[in-house]
């Protein structure tokens, strides 16, 4: 069993070091892992959710010699606004992680949770600038291999009063898997969504039913864990719902290298 989204200190909220993490991981016999902690360049310097990338590979790499039970792996959870993607890319010419995961967690610089996201807007525009952004984002940038979390935005349904019917937006979904797959990156399947209001892992199983219809093949899990007891969680009855619709791999990232690898 694989997961390839775990946090540790090095994201605001998780209180357990990488160590923590993985020996939690070996106790749940999981043999590979991603450390993936998240990475935020803005705008505004000063608001950047940054850490020291050397120090950061340096210390898997440190602990990944130490385990021979495990491969850990390194990786970060991308979040940028788009006028520093050369920022980015230049910090990326000078260090080496094996996975760079890209999220969406914020719409013209107004994060999902803040209420002002949704304040005045239907639903359906809602829906329309969330899957907006991200399709933006992916046709603009490319310093990444994995599409985070797709269908967060359903997070935050019940909060603020949102229900929408797959078939009102799917059109955009549909352009977003096509660039995906056109650009060859994975999507992410991550399970943090059975503890929230969806009870199921982001994005749907419409969404993965899609994908692999238009040819998607590339696909990661992730439980997005920030506590060892969530590592890994639910992997193994996801995987077999990945293969009643088709999956038969994921997608393993070294040094930003894919290699498929069967279940």
């Amino acid at each position: 069993m694989y997961d390839f989204h775990v946090r540790s200190l090095y994201s605001a909220g998780c209180r357990y070091d990488i160590e923590k993490m993985v020996k939690a991981a070996i106790k749940k016999k999981i043999k590979l892992v991603y450390i993936a902690d998240f990475y935020e360049i803005n705008e505004k310097k000063d608001w950047d959710m940054s850490f020291d990338l050397y120090e950061y590979r340096n210390e898997i790499q440190r602990i990944n010699k130490k385990y021979d039970e495990i491969e850990i792996l390194s990786a970060i959870e991308l979040g940028i606004d788009e006028s520093e993607y050369g920022r980015f890319d230049a910090l990326m010419d000078n260090v080496q992680v094996d996975m760079i995961i890209l999220s969406t967690h914020k719409v013209n610089g107004v994060y999902l949770s803040d209420e002002r996201f949704y304040s005045e807007k239907h639903t359906l525009e809602i829906y329309e600038e969330y899957y907006t952004e991200i399709l933006e984002s992916i046709r603009s940038f490319d310093n990444f291999d994995v599409v985070g979390h797709l269908d967060l935005i359903d997070r935050f349904k019940e909060r603020y009063y949102m229900d929408l019917e797959f078939t009102k937006y799917k059109k955009i979904i549909s352009d977003i898997l096509k660039e995906i797959i056109e650009k060859d990156k994975s999507i992410e399947i991550n399970t943090s969504g059975y503890h929230s209001i969806v009870n199921r892992p982001y994005p749907k199983k419409e969404i993965l039913t899609m994908y692999k219809k238009l040819g998607g093949e590339k696909i990661v899990i992730g439980s997005d864990a920030d506590k060892p007891e969530f590592i890994g969680y639910k992997h193994k009855e996801l995987i077999s719902d990945l293969k009643d619709i088709g999956f038969n791999h994921i997608t393993v990232y070294r040094k930003r290298i894919p290699h498929m690898v069967r279940f």
